[in-house]
């Protein structure tokens, strides 16, 4: 999956939210391994995920950072993580693989070695 554009259905709920619904999903794009720090958590659970499969996270608000490394700001932004103290429980389930053009990325690793890897939509290619 190294500098693969990955793509995934994200359903997100607080510990003591209704059901995950895919009504509720919301989509999270972004190259696997270009984070400065090497790969994330996250990244490493989801290496041998193959395309439709599940991967479930429950995790404290206060580790989403740690584990989501580079992407999680752009994580909280894009699937609206609610703004709970306590549990969420996560269902990522992978979309599309897809081969970016050699151009994305390494804007996409400038942008992060310029800007820290913020994540946040500024148009510096976090993401």
């Amino acid at each position: 999956k190294n500098l693969q554009r990955l793509t995934f259905k994200v359903l997100v709920k607080g510990h003591n939210d209704a059901v995950l619904k895919d009504d509720d999903a919301a989509e999270l794009t972004f190259i696997y391994g270009i984070g400065t720090d090497g790969l994330s958590d996250f990244e490493m659970a989801i290496d041998g995920l193959g395309l439709h499969e599940t991967h479930h996270v429950e995790i404290e608000t206060g580790k989403l950072a740690a584990y989501f490394g580079w992407l999680s700001s752009y994580l909280t932004e894009t699937v609206a993580v609610p703004e709970i103290a306590g549990t969420l429980q996560m269902e990522f389930t992978l979309k599309t693989v897809s081969s970016p053009e050699p151009r994305e990325i390494v804007n996409a690793i400038a942008g992060l070695q310029s800007h820290g890897g913020c994540g946040t939509g500024c148009g510096c290619g976090c993401h």
